[in-house]
Formats: structure tokens, C-alpha cells, sequence
């Protein structure tokens, strides 16, 4: 007895299983495919580039060793010319002696300009610039299929074809 127990169960078991089956029914049918959209994503990418150029450049100096001469000079010619427009007179010495130091004034601004000196050299300048380049990429599709009398989307990523494959359930309305 129980034995048989055992088997009606099994059985029971099987032809429930079946009935369960037979009540929904999974396949996949192809369908034509309507509209194919590429879905694009835009990368921007920044490319370095140096430029470069030759400038011209002054640079300036000044001379070591400045000379007295100038000072000098100018103390002479100032005295002298003030000496002689002094002449006959008691503050002679005195007019003789402010003319030589205003002419070695003179003297030295003209030997301190002469002490400066330039020169041109060429130097290379550069810089870096950036060039924007977007790059497209394809990152899937939207499709559009017809299945019966509807038209439906989806996203995949690979380009379908012609049709499309689509799982299909089948089960009772009730």
C-alpha cells in the first residue's frame, strides 16, 4: 500500500508539471525590423600642439671701467669758460670755480650715457595650443519592429539587420 502510494504521487506530481507546461509556452519568432537609429555619443578630445618662433630681442648693458675723462674735461672747459666770462672782475675765482664744477657735471652725464650699450639676440619663444577634435561613437541602436499590427522600440548593442529576434510567451487568457 504504500508503494502505491508512492507512485500515485509521482504520478500526480508529473501530470501536474505537464498540465503546467502545456498552460505556458515560451518561443521566439523573428520580425521584420522597421527603423534602425544609431545611438552616438560625442567624445571631445584636447590635442597639445607647441608653436614656435624666432624673436628679436635688444639687451642692454652697461660698460665696466667708466673713465674720469669725461669729468675731467668738463671741468676744464666749464672753468675756462666761465673764467673768461669773468674777467675783470673780483669774483672771477669764484665764477671760474662754479663753472668747472657745473662742466664736470656736464662731463659726467655725457660719459654715463656713452657707458650704456645694446645689443640684439634672437631667441626662440613657444607655447602650446590645444586642438578640440570630437569623436563619435556608437554605443548601440534604437530599433523599431513591427510586431502584428503595432509598431514597438527597443535599444540594442549591435546593429539587428533586417528582422529582429523576439521571445514570445503564450498562456491562457483565463
Amino acid at each position: 500500500m504504500k508503494y502505491l502510494f508512492k507512485i500515485v504521487g509521482c504520478s500526480s506530481i508529473l501530470l501536474i508539471a505537464s498540465v503546467a507546461n502545456a498552460a505556458t509556452h515560451r518561443t521566439h519568432v523573428e520580425v521584420p525590423v522597421t527603423e534602425v537609429e544609431p545611438l552616438v555619443r560625442v567624445v571631445t578630445h584636447k590635442i597639445p600642439h607647441e608653436t614656435c618662433r624666432d624673436e628679436r630681442v635688444r639687451v642692454e648693458y652697461a660698460r665696466r671701467g667708466r673713465s674720469a675723462t669725461p669729468s675731467i674735461l668738463g671741468a676744464l672747459i666749464g672753468g675756462a669758460l666761465a673764467g673768461s666770462l669773468g674777467h675783470n672782475s673780483r669774483a672771477q675765482p669764484a665764477i671760474a670755480v662754479a663753472g668747472a664744477v657745473l662742466g664736470a657735471s656736464v662731463g659726467s652725464n655725457i660719459g654715463r650715457s656713452k657707458s650704456r650699450g645694446h645689443y640684439y639676440v634672437t631667441e626662440q619663444r613657444c607655447q602650446i595650443d590645444y586642438e578640440l577634435r570630437d569623436e563619435e561613437n556608437i554605443i548601440g541602436y534604437r530599433v523599431s519592429y513591427l510586431y502584428g499590427d503595432n509598431i514597438y522600440q527597443t535599444e540594442t548593442r549591435d546593429h539587428p539587420g533586417k528582422t529582429i529576434k523576439l521571445w514570445v510567451e503564450l498562456s491562457p487568457a483565463d
